[in-house]
């Protein structure tokens, strides 16, 4: 027979009710088995101990006395046979003549008396259980002595009634036994369709979510238990797939528009160039602005197609480096790489590094590190007016702890309050940079710098943080800062 084929409740009620059924067993086993015999024992004990008791009396009798049945011998028969509930009291010699007898000789000759010649032999109590003509019996043969002679006090007491109590202790027990077995058995049902109905609705749920998608719903379950938490879990699942698809179609819509536009302008350009050379109606110069602006929407495709991988590498969480990185030479090196590809003139934005007297080391990886300066940068570049230099800035951890900092202010018309938080987001623009960009790179920004261990923030003033620079008061700009975890050791080389 295929267990599995029983499907999970009948293996869960199967599973009890077996349970229920060895423990009852075994319990059967341990307690009716032994029973019949320690009451016995118990029976044989109190027998031995109401013969010790009397054995006293006995000796204190004589052989005649034994040979005339005296009263004497037969009070102190009585009287052992009404302590003890013995049915029969002996006193026999070592020919096995009977001596005393509360019965009739008749019942004796049925009983061998075989207890009787072991006591004579070795001198101690002999204790034994048998059955005589159907009627369960414990026996005591104690040894005495009677004006020098060697006796045995024999003593029978029927016990058949152990064996009557035993049985309606099995009864009890059978009843209890099969009682239990069905309660098992209701219980088993009850417990095993409730698990399996919750679990149906889970399965259910899984199998719209593999034909529906993640829009479909997990039901809830309350329940404080294994089931309850997979519920939950698979309900953050799909809830986690859902954002996921969520932020993959609007990602596919939001990349599908930014590269429609320049893909669109860039087609155009060229159709018209073309069409201006095959008629040959455009000049040398006009061509060359053309190509120029041609050129520029090229850039600006290969920006953004640089920030989306940028994003897929972010979202496939490639592992960045950790390694100390000495903030001051990092920057003076992106600061003369944007300064070789900046157009010359008088209305040039110069960047101005002030660095501390001393190495500032932080940990992280120099390759984001960069790249998230090259993108400050550019932002703020934008924002600045012609010729107003960005200033950049680089701290050390204080002294009872804290992040190394590196920040890039800007002149321009800085971020509203509203728009904080949102400047952070994937394709979110800011409203008062005329020309931005795609949206990406504050948001490629912050995510390489949390995943550095760091963060970036756009700090609440420039002009309380900063105080005034070589152009006058900061009244206007924003100031980004990107904070990265100190090395262990301040020098670490």
């Amino acid at each position: 027979m295929n267990i599995g084929a029983l499907g999970l409740r009948g293996r869960i009620v199967g599973a009890l009710v077996l349970t229920a059924a060895v423990t009852l067993a075994v319990a059967a086993m341990g307690l009716l088995g032994p029973l019949e015999r320690r009451l016995e024992k118990a029976e044989l004990d109190a027998l031995v101990q109401k013969a010790h008791e009397t054995r006293d009396a006995f000796a204190a009798l004589s052989t005649r006395q034994l040979a005339i049945r005296s009263n004497a011998l037969q009070q102190i028969g009585l009287a052992l046979t009404r302590t003890s509930g013995a049915s029969e009291v002996y006193v026999l010699d070592a020919a096995h003549a009977l001596r005393l007898s509360t019965t009739d000789a008749a019942t004796a000759a049925a009983d061998p008396f075989d207890d009787v010649a072991k006591a004579l032999e070795q001198g101690r109590v002999i204790g034994s259980a048998g059955t005589f003509e159907g009627d369960e019996v414990v026996r005591v043969a104690l040894p005495v002595r009677i004006d020098g002679q060697r006796y045995v006090l024999a003593a029978r007491k029927q016990v058949s009634e152990i064996r009557d109590a035993v049985a309606v202790v099995r009864r009890a027990f059978l009843t209890a036994a099969l009682s239990g077995l069905v309660i098992a058995l209701l219980l088993g049902l009850g417990f095993a369709a409730t698990l399996v109905r919750r679990l149906r609705r889970l399965r259910d749920a899984t199998v719209r979510l593999a034909e529906h998608g993640p829009v479909e719903e997990v039901p809830a379950d309350r329940n404080r238990d294994e089931v309850g938490d997979l519920t939950r879990a698979f309900a953050r699942m799909q809830e986690r797939l859902h954002q996921q698809e969520e932020a993959r179609r609007a990602f596919v819509a939001t990349a599908s528009h930014e590269l429609r536009t320049p893909v669109a302008s860039l087609r155009g350009m060229l159709e018209l160039l073309d069409e201006e050379l095959e008629h040959g109606e455009v000049s040398s110069e006009q061509a060359r602005e053309q190509v120029a602006r041609a050129l520029a929407q090229a850039r600006r495709l290969g920006r953004l197609a640089a920030d989306l991988l940028d994003l897929s590498r972010i979202d496939a969480e490639v592992a960045l480096r950790s390694e100390p990185v000495e903030l001051n030479e990092l920057s003076r090196a992106v600061i003369a790489e944007f300064e070789l590809g900046a157009p010359t003139g008088e209305g040039r934005t110069v960047p101005q590094l002030d660095e501390p007297g001393e190495p500032v080391w932080a940990s992280g990886d120099p390759g984001a590190v960069a790249q998230i300066l090259r993108i400050l940068f550019d932002n703020a570049v934008r924002a600045s007016p012609p010729g107003e230099p960005v200033h950049v800035r680089v701290r050390p951890p204080a002294p009872d702890g804290g992040a190394a900092e590196l920040s890039v202010s800007d002149a321009g018309p800085g971020v509203p309050a509203h728009e904080r938080e949102q400047v952070f987001q994937r394709f979110a623009r800011g409203s008062g940079v005329a020309g931005a960009g795609f949206g990406l790179g504050l948001a490629i920004g912050r995510e390489l710098a949390e995943r550095m261990g760091g963060s970036l923030v756009l700090e609440e003033d420039v002009a309380a943080r900063d105080g005034d620079g070589p152009s006058g008061p900061a009244a206007h700009g924003a100031t980004f800062t990107l904070r990265l975890p100190p090395t262990d050791d301040h020098y670490p080389f």
